[in-house]
């Protein structure tokens, strides 16, 4: 069959999101379908060379820097100047003066913020390829608007057309739900979609509830690995070495009791993401800033244990859980958000006997670090599971798609 996937943003910046992107068509490569990938032109973004889209993929890209981004790429990275304005100012906290300019000149691209260039100049794309399935995935939302727009223009025809939201926009762990205008641009481009998949129940559920107009279109399926691990365990290791790989923004993660428990403890951990000045360095934990995936690599293949820490809120699931489970390594999944949620997410990851888990209180983690420190895991088994290999997840979302 043939897919069109859009993606509103570069595909090849060292981000989780687009790890998982990346994920996505390989599953489809792999599974035998003719992959055409629409998305923005890397010009001005800092590239990742590890980020390499498949020689089989039919690539067509549109520069969509926005005027606003061009003077903030003075300082920083293209990269760094999205992430930084798609991120406002936590609750409760009133921003500066320079603040204010910045967002009332986003303000002038409407609620699609920076990313409606890309929008505009993508929509110059035309296909006369009878495409199966149209995918647009989020994030950036703009992808599904992109596809909206096409198929609306006649530009492309597609048998079927998911939406794929790996968060939800209006409910957003960073804060968007205080904004009225995105909660019904979101739920107007739901309305567009002939079937919406998230990557979380909780997630799905909580946007059942909200837009019960658009309800009966989604469904859900977990995100896929983005590469199974080859490493069977070979490293012999004198002593459990833990490691954190992602960002623990206060406003989405609460990173603070594990690190107050590691200190504790004494185990020996590295914790890499961002923001990489809230811990200091300690006997025997070492702090680093979100690194590349060949600066990572080295730290992640030296690390036994590894450390998965939910949301505080929203429901949404860091996709990397998937990529742990792909592992044969012990993984310690601490738990947060409400009692409801901990309970579905226990019920969910709890059947594959795969992790250790505990709440995310400085005491628990302690009690599961010297569980995993006796040797002790019960039921655990540290193996690699197929159960989120990309050719499975990519086939049912499909699957329930059509």
């Amino acid at each position: 069959m043939k897919v069109l996937v859009i993606i509103g943003d570069c595909i090849q910046t060292n981000t989780s999101a687009n790890l998982c992107h990346l994920a996505y068509i390989r599953g489809l490569l792999d599974v035998g379908h003719e992959v055409t990938l629409l998305s923005a032109d890397g010009r001005d973004y800092t590239l990742d060379p590890n980020m390499v889209i498949p020689e089989e993929v039919e690539q067509h890209t549109y520069y969509g820097v926005s005027l606003y981004e061009k003077f903030s790429l003075k300082k920083k990275s293209r990269t760094q100047a999205t992430v930084s304005n798609q991120f406002p100012p936590a609750e409760n906290h009133k921003p500066g003066i320079k603040r204010r300019v910045k967002d009332a000149v986003l303000s002038l691209y409407g609620v699609h913020g920076i990313y409606a260039t890309f929008v505009r100049k993508a929509q110059r794309f035309c296909s006369d390829v009878p495409f199966d399935y149209l995918l647009s995935i989020s994030t950036p939302v703009t992808s599904h608007l992109l596809a909206h727009n096409l198929l609306k223009a006649k530009h492309i025809k597609a048998k079927h057309w998911i939406q794929i939201w790996e968060d939800p926009w209006h409910s957003d762990v960073y804060g968007f739900n205080g904004a009225e205008k995105i909660r019904k641009e979101e739920q107007r481009i739901l309305s567009f979609a002939e079937k919406v998949c998230y990557v979380s129940p909780l997630t799905l559920k909580n946007q059942q509830e909200k837009y019960p107009e658009s309800a009966h279109k989604m469904y859900w399926q977990p995100l896929p690995f983005y590469y199974k691990s080859e490493d069977v365990q070979t490293n012999v290791f004198s002593k459990n070495h833990y490691g954190y790989f992602g960002d623990y923004a206060p406003a989405a993660r609460n990173l603070t009791p594990f690190y107050a428990a590691a200190v504790e403890t004494g185990i020996e951990v590295n914790i890499c993401g961002n923001p990489s000045n809230l811990f200091p360095s300690a006997a025997g934990v070492q702090i680093h800033p979100r690194l590349t995936l060949d600066k990572l690599k080295p730290i992640e293949d030296s690390t036994n244990v590894l450390i998965f820490l939910c949301n505080r809120k929203g429901g949404q699931i860091p996709g990397k859980i998937y990529q742990y489970s792909a592992t044969n390594k012990t993984i310690l999944f601490i738990m947060d958000g409400t009692e409801e949620e901990q309970k579905v997410l226990r019920e969910y990851f709890g059947r594959f006997n795969r992790y250790v888990f505990c709440q995310n209180t400085k005491e628990d983690i302690i009690r599961a670090i010297r569980q995993i420190e006796s040797g002790d895991l019960g039921t655990v088994r540290n193996r690699p599971l197929d159960d989120f290999d990309p050719k499975i997840t990519i086939s049912n979302i499909l699957k329930a798609g059509s």
